[in-house]
C-alpha cells in the first residue's frame, strides 16, 4: 500500500509541472469545450478531471461510428470545411497536434475567433521545428511513433514559437497568454535514465516517452478572447 501511495504522490507531483494539466486547471468553470481534430477525445477527459461539468464537442474526419462516446461529434474536414458552430459558443478550444497536418491552418483563425466566447481560451500545440533535425530512431520501427518530424508522412510543415504566436495573435485575433516548450522539468532526469535503458533493452515506446519530454519535442501557445469582444 505504501509503495502505491508513493507512486501516486510522485505522479501527482510530476503532473503539477506539466503544461497542459496546469493550463486546464487554471480555467474558470468552462461549460463547453471543442477539440479540433479530436481523434478519441483525450483532452476532454483531461479537462473533466478538473472541471467535471464541462461538455465536450469534437470534429475530425473519423466516421461517426468511430467517434468517442464522451464527445458530441461532427465529421468535419478542417482542410476544406468551416466549423459548424454558433458564434460565441465555446469556453475552450483545444487544437493539439493537428495544425501540422493541415494544408492551410490559417483559414481556421477567424472561425476560431468567431466560435470562442468572450473570455474563452485556446490551447494550441504542435511539434517543435527542431524535430526536423532529430535522428529517426531505428529500434522497433514497427512500433511507430515519430522522432524526426518527417517520420510521420502526414506531417506537412513544422512550426516555431513565433509562428504559433502569430497564429493565435494575428489570425485568431486573440490575446496571447504563454508561448513555450512542452517540457516537464521534474521528469527530465528520469527521462534520461529511461532513454538509456530503452537503448539497451530496445524498447521504442520507452525511448519515445522519455525523448519527447526531455528534448522538448512540442511547443505550445495559449490565447484568450477579450471579454468585451462580441460577434
Amino acid at each position: 500500500m505504501a509503495k502505491k501511495e508513493n507512486k501516486d504522490t510522485l505522479y501527482k507531483l510530476a503532473r503539477i509541472t506539466e503544461v497542459r494539466p496546469r493550463f486546464f486547471r487554471s480555467l474558470k468553470n468552462p461549460k463547453k469545450m471543442l477539440e479540433l481534430g479530436c481523434g478519441h477525445g483525450p483532452y476532454t477527459l483531461q479537462v473533466q478531471r478538473y472541471h467535471p461539468d464541462v461538455k465536450g464537442y469534437g470534429v475530425d474526419i473519423l466516421d461517426p461510428s468511430q467517434a468517442p462516446e464522451h464527445l458530441e461529434y461532427l465529421r468535419v474536414d478542417l482542410n476544406t470545411e468551416d466549423l459548424p458552430y454558433d458564434d460565441d459558443m465555446f469556453d475552450l478550444i483545444v487544437f493539439t497536434h493537428v495544425m501540422e497536418h493541415l494544408e492551410d491552418p490559417i483559414r481556421l483563425g477567424p472561425q476560431i475567433h468567431r466560435i470562442l466566447k468572450p473570455g474563452g481560451s485556446i490551447f494550441v500545440e504542435t511539434p517543435n521545428w527542431t524535430t526536423m533535425f532529430m535522428p529517426s530512431f531505428g529500434i522497433q520501427r514497427h512500433k511507430g511513433g515519430p522522432h524526426n518530424f518527417f517520420d510521420d508522412l502526414t506531417h506537412l510543415r513544422p512550426c516555431t514559437k513565433q509562428g504559433l504566436y502569430e497564429f493565435v495573435s494575428r489570425h485568431c485575433n486573440l490575446k496571447v497568454g504563454k508561448v513555450g516548450t512542452v517540457r516537464n522539468w521534474f521528469r527530465v532526469p528520469l527521462d534520461l535514465v529511461l532513454m538509456a535503458v530503452a537503448m539497451i533493452v530496445r524498447k521504442r515506446t520507452w525511448f519515445n516517452f522519455g525523448m519527447t519530454n526531455a528534448f522538448g519535442w512540442a511547443i505550445y501557445c495559449t490565447g484568450t478572447k477579450a471579454k468585451d469582444d462580441t460577434i
